[in-house]
């Protein structure tokens, strides 16, 4: 009996041997045989890789889809939907087949456009500004949207001096002026609100203009054409006009034109228009958009801003208009720049008044050159440039100008000791 118990052992072993050998892997005996390779893997090795993908907008604007993706490895990241005005979007790198973390980058490119195309753009966001002044004289300019909560950009002197302010939109729509936001008398710009819902905005340039890049203007030239529209290039990108940084072009331009786009063949703003040099040909010119940061808010409403008026003009000299008659000047008097009293008024007529009186030609004071020079800094503080000097035999003028207010200040010293001082329509 030990012999056969042992041949049987031995049998076994063997067996087992055998069957190791030949890569029959079987549970152990007295159990159902199995294959081992149709066991599952473990939790661990039957994990799948996921990896962060990242889409960089680059300035655009998100319109549906995810950011953030977490994506399988060798599967692909979906590409979410995204603006950034008319600008046509390529992404900077391929995500698809993940293999490891991606950062996707929008790159953008502008179209350019017909100019039939940019007209219908422009015309939309143009606006006719019409201004009625306290003496009841009207003017009537342009401006533009530069957002969709009905907020224009125009030139100050468009709206210098008004008591009422309306804007009138492409469609024959008017609408009251609810508040002047911010102004500046220096670079000849300012933001005015009105209350509209979805107004069409301009998009405002940030490359540099070129010199013969093609440009277009838009406004109400004359202050009734609402919606003219001309073409022409750029003359000079960079010509300072009484220190305001300006674009020279050759777009036609008229009265009424001022405060209206100036834009590129992108539709987009470059300049905002503003004055002609009637002396020449085709010389325009733009302000250029860049001014626009220089601003000063303030929030006024119309009568904030009457109330500023009288309060910063002080009842300043009055320039002579024969169509205007007297109108007020932002210009203090040199009583309230210097402390100096006014020595007589001489009104149109040669008469002279003791002290300051309104509405004359001219005023005298007692002259000190250092009361002087403080009126001719404040003078510049208001866009007043060195105009010339003159000699006569009484005494020397001091001439100060103003090309955007159209005036001129001649400050006389007289070899007597007293200095006089006129300021007018230019």
């Amino acid at each position: 009996m030990k012999r056969k118990y042992l041949l049987a052992t031995v049998i076994i072993i063997a067996v087992t041997v055998f069957s190791t050998a030949c890569g029959l892997n079987t549970y152990e005996l007295g159990r159902e045989n199995v294959p081992l390779s149709s066991v599952p893997y473990s939790p661990r090795e039957a994990e799948i890789k996921t990896y962060k993908v990242i889409f960089d907008l680059n300035g655009g604007e998100l319109i549906s889809g995810d950011l953030v993706q977490q994506v399988k490895e060798g599967e692909s990241a979906i590409a979410p939907k995204v603006e950034n005005g008319r600008q046509t979007l390529t992404w900077d790198s391929d995500f698809f087949n993940i293999k490891g973390p991606l950062t996707v980058v929008a790159k953008w490119e502008k179209v350019e456009l017909s100019s039939v195309e940019v007209a219908e753009i422009v015309r939309e966001s143009t606006v006719t500004v019409n201004s009625v002044f306290y003496n009841g004289s009207k003017s009537s300019g342009s401006g533009f949207f530069i957002d969709d909560e009905g907020t224009i950009v125009t030139c100050y002197h468009v709206i210098r001096y008004a008591t009422d302010i309306t804007i009138e939109v492409m469609n024959g729509g008017r609408y009251n002026v609810e508040r002047i936001i911010a102004f500046n008398e220096l670079n000849d710009l300012a933001i005015l609100k009105v209350n509209i819902q979805d107004s069409k905005p301009l998009e405002i340039c940030t490359d540099p203009v070129s010199v013969g890049e093609t440009v277009y203007a838009n406004g109400s030239a004359l202050g009734i054409l609402s919606g003219t529209f001309t073409r022409g290039t750029v003359s000079s990108d960079h010509r300072v006009v009484d220190g305001i940084n300006c674009i020279q072009m050759d777009a036609a331009i008229s009265p009424g034109n001022s405060g209206g786009p100036l834009v590129n063949s992108y539709a987009e703003v470059v300049g905002i228009n503003a004055m002609t040099f009637t002396g020449g040909e085709n010389l325009n010119l733009a302000i250029n958009i860049k001014e626009l940061d220089d601003l000063n808010e303030v929030n006024f409403t119309l009568g904030d801003y009457q109330e500023w008026i009288m309060r910063e003009a002080d009842r300043s000299y009055s320039p002579y208009d024969k169509d205007l008659d007297f109108y007020y000047s932002t210009i203090n008097t040199y009583t309230v720049v210097t402390g100096r009293e006014c020595k007589y008024s001489v009104g149109f007529d040669g008469k002279r008044y003791g002290l300051y009186i309104d509405e004359c030609e001219y005023y005298i004071y007692r002259y000190n050159e250092s009361e002087a020079d403080k009126y001719v800094e404040y003078l510049k503080s208001k866009g007043f440039e060195f105009h010339e000097r003159k000699s006569y035999t009484d005494g020397v003028s001091y001439y100060y100008k103003n090309s955007w207010q159209n005036l001129m200040v001649d400050m006389f010293q007289s070899n007597a000791g007293e200095l006089w001082i006129w300021i007018y329509k230019n």
